[in-house]
């Protein structure tokens, strides 16, 4: 089961504070990911601590942030629902910001949104001069890019762990929106770091889409924090004249090299894809390149995820005559329960550029329309984490195809 790698990941919860009930749940994890498991639990009703991992890890952030400090937070969708996770989440924020924490969020303006908008604008105001405050996009647009802001993002100036650990500068980037469907339905993942440059990058970030909804969208915006570090973020829109940054990272790629013993490798590529349209063929393009120079190639997709000419392009036979693997990954794990993945996920394993660590790439953005939308990437490097992201990537593979 995906959940399994959650029991070496989530820890017990810490004490709560008394103005905050809070149910059974887990500490928030710092400088990991964890993964929920849709099938691991109903498809409505009362989730199970697997299904609400992610959302957990959120509160319990939320939760962690003492009196004057600032909560940062940026989402898509955000609708409550019968399960009453999502109205936990804004119980939370309202509660940070009622024991002295400065609580500021921007949240699409999709009519979905609405009433929690109203709820937290009741509380927080809506004026960005203050110290909290909730904001949405332009109707019809993102902050920034053109039609929709679809960033999954938290930032915390400090978190302070039940066993008394303080962590500043965090970061919490996901590829879960806040409704029931990402409970219930789809596989996503979350990681939390603490890092002080990407954080100040996340929080330039955040002030550019505050300041971009009232001016004119700006579909060339795309920068990125410095690299040559173990995470470096990249910030959505980007101009689409002006080259893919996965086709690059793709063509910094070598299929072949010699691990610290000397001895003979292929290098890796997995990706999780969640949609994948025909603006980013040459992502496809640059996979059947690398599988035709011997890299092994995995890619688990959710089903009707990938546009047709794209997924024929991923089904062609290389140069080489060998192929990709592809797991299409859309299924009923009970009558009525249907799930499929949401993770937005490339690993490499293997020679890429100058060295042979292994890299992740995470966050919210899809391979869609580069111009689009607002979307935050994160690039995490290091063997520890690519291979927790490979063992979740194991199971979600082994779950698709039972």
């Amino acid at each position: 089961m995906v959940g399994a790698c959650l029991a070496v990941l989530l820890l017990p919860w810490a004490p709560a504070a008394a103005a905050e009930p809070r149910p059974a749940a887990a500490e928030p994890v710092m400088n990991g990911a964890v993964f929920n498991d849709p099938a691991a639990g109903p498809s409505s009703g009362t989730p199970t601590a697997a299904q609400r991992a992610v959302f957990d890890q959120l509160i319990g952030l939320i939760r962690a942030t003492p009196a004057n400090e600032r909560i940062e937070f940026a989402m898509f969708e955000f609708t409550d629902g019968a399960s009453g996770v999502p109205r936990q989440v804004v119980d939370s924020l309202l509660a940070a910001h009622d024991r002295g924490v400065d609580v500021r969020i921007i949240l699409d303006s999709t009519d979905k949104n609405d009433p929690v908008h109203e709820r937290l604008d009741s509380a927080l105001g809506h004026s960005d001069s203050a110290g909290s405050w909730v904001v949405q996009c332009g109707t019809d647009r993102g902050c920034i890019g053109r039609n929709y802001s679809h960033e999954k993002f938290a930032l915390f100036s400090r978190v302070v762990l039940a066993n008394g650990a303080t962590h500043r500068d965090v970061v919490f980037q996901s590829s879960s929106n806040l409704t029931d469907w990402y409970l219930f339905n789809s596989y996503n993942e979350a990681f939390t770091l603490s890092d002080a440059t990407v954080y100040d990058g996340y929080r330039r970030h955040f002030a550019d889409l505050n300041a971009g909804r009232k001016r004119d969208v700006a579909p060339d915006y795309f920068w990125t924090t410095p690299t040559g570090s173990t995470y470096r973020a990249h910030f959505y829109p980007r101009a689409q004249g002006t080259g893919d940054p996965m086709v690059n990272v793709l063509r910094n790629v070598e299929c072949s090299y010699r691990d610290e013993a000397g001895v003979a490798r292929q290098t890796d590529i997995r990706l999780v894809v969640s949609a994948f349209t025909q603006h980013r063929r040459a992502i496809a393009e640059e996979l059947i390149r690398l599988r035709g120079e011997n890299c092994w190639i995995d890619v688990v997709y959710a089903t009707n995820g990938i546009e047709p000419t794209v997924l024929s392009t991923l089904d062609n036979t290389a140069a080489n005559g060998k192929t990709l693997q592809l797991t299409p990954c859309t299924h009923d794990v009970a009558a009525g329960h249907e799930v499929r993945p949401h993770a937005k996920v490339m690993m490499t394993d293997g020679h890429y550029d100058d060295d042979i660590v292994p890299r992740v790439y995470t966050g919210s953005a899809n391979f869609t329309h580069l111009e689009n939308s607002d979307d935050s990437q994160l690039r995490i490097m290091g063997r520890e984490v690519h291979d927790t992201y490979l063992s979740w990537f194991y199971d979600l593979r082994a779950a698709c195809r039972a």
